[in-house]
């Protein structure tokens, strides 16, 4: 399969499904969801789906016989969205595949949705005409990318910088790389598509164990590799960072998203 860079194992999977889904990204697709109106019996797909957070949160929004595929480029994220996808009347698909080169036939689908996956395709432009061509001509590209740089990267990328090296700060500041709306917005257009919707959601990202949070993500690796007296300097420094979001002993942090909503236009080309 092309870019196996991206290609986790299964525990990284689980691990992600069960730090960074419940704290961020199932927040995140609740979120988005009550700012779309999905007809009953749509056909949907959901690219970049990861572990299947917001396929899930789409199945519980159609009240008809709908169609929903799951797209995604790792393996192993498409194997634990299939196990956590409860049983449903609609026909959900999954399919492991590269964004420019969705397995799914012209004009198949009303709704295409990205959670923050554009972010990390590395061809931003093609993905989209791909989307674009699996869209029919009324249908519905929802997308979100974060506005802003979290508290809790921030904190974590400024911790990783001073005690591990810029390699892992870097990793930690990557999911919030691509924020600029104005960018964002010309893609969309060069790709054939008119903007319907640009608004922002906000959610909070709670979370009561820091260092489990922290050990999930991608810079993981690098920490252990830094051996543990820097894995817990690294958490005390982001848990003193962040004193002012805690609630009861829960961190409630705040994580800026755009969300965008547009529709395909025939190609003038």
């Amino acid at each position: 399969m092309a870019n196996d860079k991206f290609q986790l194992t299964k525990e990284a999977a689980l691990k992600y499904d069960s730090h960074s889904v419940p704290a961020m990204f199932a927040p995140l697709a609740r979120a988005t969801m009550e700012k779309i109106d999905l007809p009953p019996s749509a056909h949907v797909i959901d690219i970049a789906c990861g572990t299947g957070a917001l396929t899930r949160e789409i199945t519980s929004c159609l009240t008809g016989r709908g169609r929903i595929v799951g797209v995604d480029l790792n393996e192993t994220m498409v194997t634990v969205a299939r196990e956590n996808q409860p049983e449903s009347n609609h026909n959900v698909e999954w399919y492991a595949a590269d964004v420019c080169n969705i397995p799914c036939d012209d004009k198949s689908f009303d709704f295409g949705f990205i959670q923050q996956g554009l972010q990390f395709f590395p061809d931003k432009s093609a993905s989209l005409k791909e989307v674009h061509r699996v869209l029919r001509p009324n249908g519905r590209l929802v997308l979100t990318c974060w506005r802003a740089v979290s508290p809790f990267n921030g904190a974590l990328a400024d911790a990783l910088e001073r005690h591990v090296g810029e390699t892992a700060a870097t990793k930690a500041r990557a999911p919030f790389s691509f924020r600029d709306g104005n960018v964002i917005t010309k893609l969309l257009r060069d790709a054939e598509f008119e903007i319907v919707l640009h608004d922002a959601v906000v959610l909070e990202r709670r979370f009561d164990d820091l260092h489990s949070q922290i050990m999930a993500l991608p810079i993981e690796a690098d920490l252990r590799q830094a051996g543990d007296t820097v894995i817990k300097t690294v958490v005390t420094e982001v848990s003193a960072e962040l004193s002012q979001y805690y609630k009861d002993g829960i961190l409630c942090v705040p994580q800026e998203a755009h969300l965008f909503c547009a529709k395909p236009v025939a190609s003038t080309k």
